[in-house]
């Protein structure tokens, strides 16, 4: 009984961290999208958004501390080893139960059951690009800017890495959240679940949009 406990214990506790580190990964993600699309309004803007989030209006000089970005992508980097630790532990490792899973599917042809199989996806791609990009702007935070980021963007051929990965990370967040909303309660009925799968994908094509657009926005500095 007390090794049955302890398992539903530990399995609770699994599904709150994995829930609770994708909002707070979700909702960086777009937050970051936001102030980069910060390039549409022109290069002043996006400068002003990049020293204020190196604090410059705490430093004497203005130029503010760019080692704050360099800790928030080390914070996102440990934030997201959680997650995907955690997530490990409820996929389909062995050939067996992957065999089992794609039986499982060929029966009960679910939506939901799809969405998870891309979320599964889209977390292996992420897996492989994020730490690129986290280590790019952790390693160089003073080149962050409209100049900077277009450098590295267009002239390094580093849009390669960055397009793939807000496609998959996109799509990764807004299934994570559509399935953190019904695993939580948020759709009790089948109405409310075409809603929010309705909701989901405005949100990614949104997303998506504003992120594409402001990767072109940084072609003209490019130069």
């Amino acid at each position: 009984m007390a090794i049955k406990l302890n398992i539903k214990k530990w399995s609770a506790w699994l599904d709150l961290s994995q829930s609770l580190s994708g909002v707070i990964l979700a909702v960086f993600l777009w937050t970051h999208l936001v102030l980069v699309s910060s390039i549409l309004l022109g290069a002043d803007a996006m400068s002003w958004v990049a020293r204020t989030m190196e604090l410059s209006f705490l430093s004497a000089d203005g130029h503010g501390y760019p080692w704050v970005v360099t800790c928030i992508a080390i914070g996102i980097a440990i934030l997201a080893l959680v997650h995907v630790l955690v997530a490990l532990q409820k996929l389909p490792m062995s050939l067996r139960q992957q065999r089992a899973l794609r039986q499982q599917m060929q029966v009960i042809n679910h939506s939901d059951t799809r969405l998870w199989r891309w979320q599964a996806i889209t977390g292996v791609v992420i897996l492989l690009l994020l730490p690129v990009h986290l280590w790019l702007i952790g390693s160089s935070p003073e080149t962050i800017g409209p100049q900077g980021s277009a450098d590295r963007i267009w002239n390094q051929g580093v849009w390669m890495v960055y397009l793939p990965l807000l496609l998959t990370v996109e799509l990764h967040a807004a299934i994570g959240i559509y399935r953190v909303a019904l695993k939580w309660g948020a759709a009790r009925d089948l109405n409310n679940r075409s809603r929010l799968r309705k909701i989901k994908t405005i949100v990614s094509v949104l997303f998506v949009t504003v992120g594409v657009a402001s990767l072109l926005a940084f072609l003209p500095y490019a130069s």
